[in-house]
């Protein structure tokens, strides 16, 4: 499968433009914690997002963030169960990073205001989720990411320029420099031009039919850089979260770890427990669909967390409110089943955000940095977008002390303006969510990837004669690039899964690298 360099038509010297020194693109925690040190640092980015800021995934968060702040804990220990969950793939010093400037970033969090639950005598309260040694999880009821999100968007929402409403469409570079972006709102274009630009648009989960992406983040924002140049890392690890609710025709809403952390368990149709429910996420996902391809159901028992006295409406009030909208609210045993969660892959990157390209930087989700391995730790996600924001804005801060913006023209034409319909481009879109998610999901094998690649360059060749599906085309060329990573791993290592390969090699103790053209590497670091 082909693809072009660009996949829009435009002509800079035709476009309005805008000029400004840095660009985040993405209003979630990631994007909003660099722009908060940003400010600090003198920095007056532009925030660029498709809806309003907060809406994003990262603020929907319910389970916590992680912080060795216990004096029972350590930053060793954190280290420790990071590298355990990932399983052999962890880049070891990004893990190190990771957790001891976490704890100072978090320490950020409490001095500015951010509302963590504390116990009668004042204490922060610490929860312990799937897989960590400690109790080290802080929370704001079940719905941190928005009260981290809500503290840091009150400092920031009056120093920063925002423009909302828009798509990223193209990221323009000359050679290995960033250039500027093409921004479009669906009627017109516009072209700004920045000394460097912060991507931190999440990660591509609702490339999966089933998914807990409450905003539809599906990852266009990756392939774009990709096709400019960045390489990808590790996209076929795909987190799939455990205990969504299941119910047919409903989304695939998330209950969180911290629900199972309080005492709730996991049993059959039949009452029976079948897992230890705080093993790591992955294998508790594939035990749950073993149980679903042996014709049983599953389902999430409260009981023994009401047994221990814990209001779950106080504890759970997203959760409650969630179910209650379902018509669940009075239930003791919540179906449940796999969704996709979270995604580990991304644009290779480090901690300071940098990528490949001269003055682009990934952070967050958006990134792959290789400190989750084949399997995040729970609670670490927050973390990392905290710790990644504070730590880019001090390298785009330095950047920008050396950079210039680029007055490079460039030209992109089109032989076509024959245009897909509305409902032509719905139901690409559903095909390319069913095949990633049927043939390309929790349980792969040869068979079933090379079935997706080819499906996924078929759809791509059905559209490519169109002129408004670059946002389909990306998620195309992301999702073969998935599958791609995914044949070439011949083994099971933490969220990824061969039916025909289920075991742990060590040849394939290697990070995958998606470089031009789908060429695939694997390399360690």
């Amino acid at each position: 499968m082909q693809f072009n360099r660009y996949l829009t038509c435009f002509n800079t010297r035709e476009l309005p433009e805008e000029r400004v020194d840095t660009i985040i693109v993405g209003t979630g925690l990631a994007g909003i914690s660099t722009a908060y040190y940003l400010l600090q640092l003198g920095i007056k980015p532009l925030l660029i997002t498709k809806k309003k800021p907060g809406k994003s995934n990262s603020f929907l968060a319910q389970g916590g963030i992680a912080a060795a702040i216990s004096p029972e804990d350590s930053t060793e220990l954190h280290y420790e169960d990071t590298l355990k969950a990932g399983k052999g793939l962890c880049i070891e010093r990004n893990v190190r990073l990771l957790v001891e400037e976490g704890l100072e970033r978090v320490i950020d969090l409490i001095n500015i205001g951010v509302n963590f639950d504390r116990d009668e005598k004042g204490f922060i309260k610490l929860t312990r989720e799937g897989a960590h040694s400690r109790n080290r999880v802080l929370h704001s009821k079940d719905k941190t990411g928005y009260e981290i999100g809500k503290t840091l968007l009150s400092y920031i929402k009056d120093k920063v320029n925002l423009a909302d409403g828009y798509y990223l469409e193209e990221i323009l570079t000359d050679e290995d420099r960033y250039v500027g972006i093409i921004l479009s709102d669906g009627n017109s274009q516009k072209l700004i031009r920045s000394k460097s630009i912060v991507l931190a648009t999440g990660g591509y989960s609702a490339i999966y039919l089933r998914n807990t992406s409450a905003y539809n983040v599906a990852g266009d924002t990756i392939s774009v850089a990709y096709r400019a140049g960045c390489e990808l890392m590790d996209l076929e690890f795909v987190q799939f979260h455990p205990t969504a609710i299941y119910l047919e025709g409903k989304p695939g809403w998330l209950i969180s770890e911290a629900v199972r952390g309080e005492g709730a368990i996991l049993v059959d149709e039949n009452g029976e427990r079948f897992i230890d429910e705080l093993k790591p996420r992955d294998e508790v996902a594939k035990a749950i669909f073993k149980k679903y391809q042996e014709g049983h159901k599953v389902f999430l028992d409260i009981k023994p967390l009401l047994e221990k006295g814990i209001d779950f409406k106080e504890r759970f009030p997203n959760v409650y409110s969630m179910l209650k909208e379902f018509g669940l609210e009075n239930e003791t045993r919540i179906p449940v089943s796999p969704s996709a969660h979270y995604t580990i892959g991304g644009i290779k990157a480090d901690l300071n955000g940098k990528t490949d390209i001269k003055g682009l930087f990934a952070v967050g989700e958006t990134s792959s940095t290789g400190v989750h391995g084949a399997n995040r730790l729970a609670s670490n996600s927050l973390l990392e977008c905290i710790v990644s924001g504070y730590k880019t804005a001090y390298t785009v801060y330095l950047h920008n002390i050396y950079a210039n913006i680029l007055n490079v023209d460039i030209k992109n034409e089109t032989q076509t303006k024959e245009q897909l319909s509305k409902e032509g481009r719905a139901e690409v879109l559903k095909n390319i969510k069913t095949v990633m998610w049927e043939k390309a999901g929790l349980i792969r094998s040869k068979e079933s990837l090379e079935s997706a690649i080819l499906d996924l360059e078929n759809l791509y060749n059905s559209i490519d004669k169109f002129c408004n599906v670059r946002y389909l085309k990306d998620l195309i060329i992301l999702g073969k690039g998935i599958c791609e990573a995914a044949l070439k791993r011949k083994e099971s290592r933490g969220v990824h899964y061969r039916i025909d390969f289920p075991e742990e090699n060590e040849e394939f103790k290697k990070h995958s690298i998606l470089e031009k053209n789908f060429k695939l590497n694997q390399r360690r670091f």
